[in-house]
């Protein structure tokens, strides 16, 4: 089964809202951008901190997916100069003492001076800059993740200002818009919004080779364990050392080699283990090309690490490794039969995943429906849909 069509929903005639004053007039057809014109800039400004990364990564994978396409494309991305996050030599970073919609002044100062074609705002962000940025003849994109960012993506002062909403829908459901969400859509009558199952890198074995020394052999099963970034705490202990825990007893119950990626926002001091592989972090697509092979994953249910499992097509148990968003993903995943859950506890994550392990049946029936949502092919087509607003 392939990948459903990007669910796309363009505002319709409807009621007109009150307009601010000095409001930009409704946004042209997107298949009016220009396609062959000068190299495209975009501005990428995801949230970002030393917990959490995944809206970081989420926006990295799409530039990389951009910059392919358009290899002149100037990409500036705006970071927390806190957040210790893999970063690409192509692109330009701007470091700002907060996530973008709490540094608002700094945003803005930048806004001025780099005058995008095109900026993507992934779960933060300010009306008043995009505001600025519809004033400097940009297109503005806002990417959600979760219920209470989608809403505010369509309320009508946020709507006004936005181009595309790209709605992130990591829960298995059919990835379609809510009647109410059409029908603000309609009355604001500028906007368009798309929900999509999940934007990833795609999978690089080649990039994965540089780790190959500290990886089981070719061809040995293992299991692999991963929180996302790292940075989370449970009960004073890191998540990541949590994962190492139930990887050691998962080992000694099955036999089966466990990498354990500990993050890039890992600040522990545990560095080596005497059964359980340990990688200090990975590039997305290396992390990609790791769940890909795995027997087994075991992971943190934050929204980019839960698309990266469902592209990979890997039988997985899912922890909430932090934030407010992973429990919810979690019991909409395994209803869903995606994935399994478990607690963030060490013995009850160890027999979850031994259990899947011992059970082919389901964890084959589960890796099709993984398949069957389609989430590989949805990059690409996100990244030239900014690259047709952007008017390349």
């Amino acid at each position: 089964m392939g990948a459903p069509p990007l669910q796309d929903r363009a505002a319709g005639r409807g009621r007109s809202l009150p307009r601010h004053p000095g409001e930009p007039q409704p946004a042209p057809q997107e298949e009016e951008a220009q396609v062959n014109g000068p190299a495209p800039r975009l501005l990428f400004a995801p949230a970002s901190g030393p917990g959490g990364s995944g809206e970081y990564y989420r926006s990295l994978t799409l530039a990389r997916a951009v910059a392919d396409r358009a290899p002149g494309a100037r990409i500036d991305f705006l970071v927390n100069r806190e957040a210790g996050v893999e970063r690409d030599e192509r692109f330009t970073y701007h470091e700002i003492t907060e996530t973008p919609a709490r540094a608002g002044d700094e945003v803005l100062r930048l806004i001025d001076a780099l005058r995008p074609d095109l900026a993507v705002f992934d779960c933060t962000g300010r009306v008043r800059q995009f505001r600025a940025l519809k004033d400097a003849g940009a297109w503005v994109v806002w990417v959600s993740d979760r219920p209470h960012k989608r809403l505010k993506g369509f309320r009508p002062r946020q709507l006004r200002w936005t181009d595309l909403h790209l709605a992130v829908d990591v829960s298995g459901r059919p990835p379609r818009l809510k009647w109410y969400e059409r029908l603000l859509l309609a009355a604001v009558g500028r906007a368009r919004a798309e929900v999509v199952p999940g934007i990833v890198a795609e999978p690089d074995r080649e990039a994965l080779a540089a780790w190959a020394e500290a990886l089981p052999e070719r061809g040995k099963a293992y299991a692999v364990f991963v929180a996302g970034g790292g940075g989370y705490v449970d009960n004073g202990r890191p998540v990541p050392e949590i994962l190492v825990e139930a990887a050691d007893r998962l080992v000694a119950s099955t036999g089966i080699e466990a990498v354990v990626v500990l993050g890039p926002q890992y600040r522990g001091s545990l560095r080596e283990h005497e059964r359980v592989r340990l990688l200090d972090s990975l590039p997305t697509a290396a992390l990609g090309a790791l769940l890909a092979d795995a027997r087994l994953a075991v992971t943190g249910a934050g929204s980019m690490l839960s698309a990266q499992v469902l592209a990979a097509g890997v039988p997985a148990v899912m922890i909430p490794a932090g934030g407010n968003d992973q429990a919810q993903r979690i019991r909409d995943l395994e209803k869903a039969g995606l994935i399994e859950g478990s607690a963030l506890e060490a013995g009850e994550l160890a027999e979850r995943a031994r259990s899947l392990l011992a059970s082919p049946e389901r964890a084959q029936a589960m890796v099709a429906r993984q398949r069957a949502l389609g989430v590989a092919e949805m990059t690409g087509r996100v990244a030239e849909r900014l690259l047709a607003l952007a008017g390349r």
